[in-house]
This record gives structure tokens, sequence and C-alpha cells, in this order.
């Protein structure tokens, strides 16, 4: 393990970070965060997508350029965002969909966030600040006592949306989506929905409507749960009064629903669309997932479509960033408060010949997410190269609102980096896990669970899955991870220093066992 990890972790656990802002004059805290946003997609990171909004708010922050999620996974990214934790220490390894989700199948692990758990929020809550959760949340267990109005997608938004989605169920099944129990009013590309034969066995899973039923959404803007999500973070902004709110403003688009609205649909030329340099790299690997498979037959039509829509719903998400900018603005409240955008992991968008996330992969479209931190007048716009992690966003929030360190967390506060405080070199290595769930469904991962590991620094990434399998890529001369030089004598050394790192950073941060812990 790296000296500067371990001693950061140390230093966290030990108490010794400092307070970083005055309590009478403490900032409040906006996190807005989208889900599976791969942010080479965007302009903000190179890529064919306009996100005017995003590049505004860099222009006010720090932008991370290696920033990775803890997994590649809604809930468990989800709760390593609140916690500071790793998946392997606070439990939550697969998707909790039982109380958020009601019509979702039961899936391996049903016990989310309870009252007990350590938050970020549960601590702000405690210390003078008004809490507000909007949006997805993923994580349900408890009723949560510090979050009074919470709005989310299955409860209150599908009440508010209850006499449309009746409407919808009157449709003829090809026009609509039953997405979780939002039945969608849809309208689709004639030539995408002929492709699909009912020999394709991953259309009969519950996913199964999700793809058959891309296309056009036919509800009015306003009605779309993002924009609704966008509304009820600009009236908290609007009606807050001076004591300092924390508000997480949660976005489900990019993820899917894949179905946009009009003017957005038409906004997105298909035939325009570039594919990834890397969509024909594929690896043995990863052929049977989800979609690989998806895009496997009908390959151009079906993932022009889906990225028709995915790069549509990612000028949706921008645009309600600059609706939310503009309300802080127009308040006076952006010079004291802390705005943080992130997602919860990326998408395959095309790259390696996949879409979604549904893939046992570590690439680069999906482990590696947009970062931005803004704080006007003490966080000095620019770029950073530092290996930041979804797992760091809880204690450098303490941190920057002046609130004590909590020993529970594993992050690392980036707090001294984004202030100007520590250098970037400071910050060499991120990990991303796939860890199993029990068969108890709870939140224990007991001692010799396996799972799947990345270590991603200094230029390279090593992944180790437990059947032995390798893969190791030299990320500065091929971003696209093209060549695996796992088995190559010329990076045998680098590949033993990395999963040397990767070890150390699992035990540091009380990985039950399993491999790679072992040899």
């Amino acid at each position: 393990m790296s000296i500067t990890r371990r001693t950061l972790l140390q230093t966290a656990a030990a108490g010794l970070s400092p307070s970083l802002a005055p309590a009478a004059e403490r900032p409040s805290v906006l996190t807005i965060l989208c889900d599976q946003l791969n942010p080479a997609v965007t302009s903000l990171y190179g890529g064919p997508v306009s996100t005017p909004n995003l590049e505004r708010l860099a222009r006010r922050g720090l932008t991370f350029n290696n920033a990775t999620c803890p997994t590649p996974f809604c809930s468990p990214s989800r709760a390593s965002i609140v916690t500071g934790q790793y998946p392997h220490r606070h439990g939550i390894v697969y998707n909790v969909s039982k109380v958020d989700y009601p019509e979702h199948p039961f899936l391996p692990t049903e016990e989310g966030i309870q009252t007990a758990d350590v938050t970020t929020d549960k601590l702000l809550h405690a210390d003078g600040y008004q809490t507000h959760q909007y949006g997805k949340w993923h994580l349900s267990g408890d009723r949560l006592p510090y979050y009074s109005d919470p709005y989310g997608e299955h409860h209150e938004y599908a009440k508010e949306m209850a006499e449309i989605f009746a409407e919808s169920r009157k449709r003829p099944a090809e026009k609509r989506m039953n997405w979780y129990g939002w039945m969608l009013p849809v309208e689709q590309n004639a030539d995408y929905a002929r492709s699909f034969g009912d020999d394709e066995a991953f259309l009969k899973g519950y996913t199964g409507d999700f793809i058959r039923r891309m296309g056009r959404l036919e509800m009015a803007p306003g009605d779309v749960f993002d924009v609704r999500v966008a509304n009820r973070t600009i009236d908290r902004l609007r009606s807050a009064g001076s004591a300092p709110q924390s508000i997480t403003c949660s976005l489900n688009w990019p993820h899917d629903p894949n179905v946009v609205p009009s003017p957005w649909y038409e906004n997105s030329d298909p035939a325009a669309i570039r594919y990834p340099a890397n969509f024909d790299v594929r690896e043995s690997r990863f052929e049977r997932d989800t979609f690989r498979q998806m895009v496997a037959r009908a390959t151009d039509i079906r993932m022009r479509e889906f990225l028709r829509i995915y790069y549509a719903t990612v000028r949706i998400v921008d645009q309600q960033v600059g609706r939310i900018l503009d309300e802080l603005d127009r308040s006076g409240r952006s010079s004291n408060t802390i705005v943080i955008f992130a997602a919860d992991h990326g998408d395959m968008a095309g790259g390696h010949g996949m879409a979604w996330k549904s893939t046992s992969a570590f690439y680069e479209e999906i482990a590696r997410i947009p970062m931005i931190i803004s704080w006007p007048g003490h966080i000095s716009p620019g770029r950073t190269e530092a290996a930041a992690s979804l797992v760091d966003l809880a204690p450098t929030i303490l941190d920057l609102t002046g609130g004590k360190p909590n020993p529970a967390m594993q992050g690392r506060s980036l707090a001294p980096l984004v202030l100007g405080k520590a250098a970037a070199t400071r910050f060499v290595y991120g990990i991303s896990e796939r860890v199993q769930a029990n068969r108890q469904s709870t939140r224990t991962v007991a001692p010799g669970t396996q799972g799947a590991f990345m270590i991603r620094g200094a230029g390279w990434k090593y992944i180790t899955y437990p059947d032995g399998e390798e893969f190791l890529y030299h990320l500065k001369k091929d971003p696209g991870e093209v060549r695996n030089l796992a088995a190559e004598r010329s990076a045998r050394t680098t590949k033993q220093n990395l999963r040397k790192e990767l070890i150390g950073i699992l035990n540091q941060t009380q990985y039950p066992g399993g491999a790679p812990l072992r040899g």
C-alpha cells in the first residue's frame, strides 16, 4: 500500500482532520447526482454530447479526470457516497429494491440504509443542517428521520403520475413500457421494433420490456421524473431560510428507462452517431453479458437507437443542472454553496460493442465517472489528475463544512486537494469491486466471500477475477483498453506492484477475505 493512502486513512480514523469552515459561516451543500453517466460522452470530457452547463459548473470548481466508482452498480455505489465506506464494509453489494422498486423481482441484497447507519446527512442534520433527499435513492431500509420531505420515483412521483400511467396501461403492449411499475406511453422506431426475435433469451427476464420498448416517450417534458426532481430542488432553494442546507438532487437519467420525449428525441440523429474507436474490440469473457447480447444481433439498428436516446437523456441532465445553477445565482446563494456533481457509475455507451452497465467488466466506460466540486471563492477552477472515488465524498463534505471526521468512514478527504493545500500526487490509486451477495439477503459480507477487483492509478489498470483471469491495461498508451498486457513478461513487475497495492488497500479497509487476498 502507498504511504499516502495509509497515512490518510489513519489520520481520518484518529480524528485529526482539521475543520476547514468556521461554524458561523458554514456553507450549504448541494449534491447533484445522476445515474449511469459515462463522462467520455460529454463535451466536458471531450465527448460528442454538448453539456454547456456541466462546463459552466466546471468553470467554478475543480474537475476530476480520474474519478472512479467503488463498484459499477447503483445501490452499492450510492451507499458508498453516503457512508464513506467501500461496499465490502457497508455490506450493500447488490441493488436494494424491495422498498424503492416494489414491483421489482426479489434481488440478493434487501437491507438498505438504516437509522443506525452513520451517513453524511445524519451527521450534518445533528449539527444544525436542514437535510433533503430528492430523486433516486435506491437504498431504502428505514424511514430516515433526517429527511422530512423525501421525493422518490416509485412513491411520490408514481402517485403524481397515476392518471397518466393508468391511461398508458390501456395502450397496446407494443406502445407502452412497464419500467418497474411506471407504465410509460412509448412510440418506437419501426426498424428497431422489427429487429427483435422471440428466440433471444435476454428478452425473457424482467428487463426484456425495457429493451424492446426503447423509443420516444409520449409525455410532456414537464412530467418526466428528472425535471420534477429538479423542480423540487429549485423550490427548496427558493424557500430555504438562513440555516445551512444539505440538498441531494438525484436524477435517474441517463440510466434506463431508455425513452425520451420530444423535442429531445428528435434532436439526436442516429445516422450521425459515431461509434467509439474500441467498438469492435471485445474480450470473450464478456460476450455473454446481457447488453453485449442485446446488440449482438441487428447491431447497428439497436446501438444507434440506444445511443440516440442515451445522448438525449444526457442533454436533459445537463439542462437540469443549468436550471439549478440559475436558481443558485438568482438567489445569491452561489458564493456560500458547495456544489458537487457526480454519477454513481458509467455506461458502456458503445464501448467494446456494449451498452448499459450489465457487464462483469471494469472498463473505463463504466468504472470512471464525472466529478466536479465547486465552491466559489474557495476552490480554484481547474482540472486534476488525482485519483478520487465516490467513497471520498462523505469525508470531503464533512471537512469542507467544518464537521468532525468520522472514524467509520474509509474514504480520503479531498478537501486539502480542492482547497489547494495538497498535491494531486497524494491521491494515486482508486479501486472498484464486485462482491458476491450472501444467500440470506443481508448486508453481511462473510469471510471468504469471493469478488472481482480493479485498481486504477499511475496510468495503469489491473483487474482480477476469482477464477484467476487477469487484465492489465496501460491507460496512458491505451485509453481504449484494447491490449491486455496481463500475460506479457514486460509488464510482470507492474502487475505485481498493482496487485500488492490492491491487496494492501483491501486489507486496510477490512475486506473479509477471498481472492485476491491470498497469494
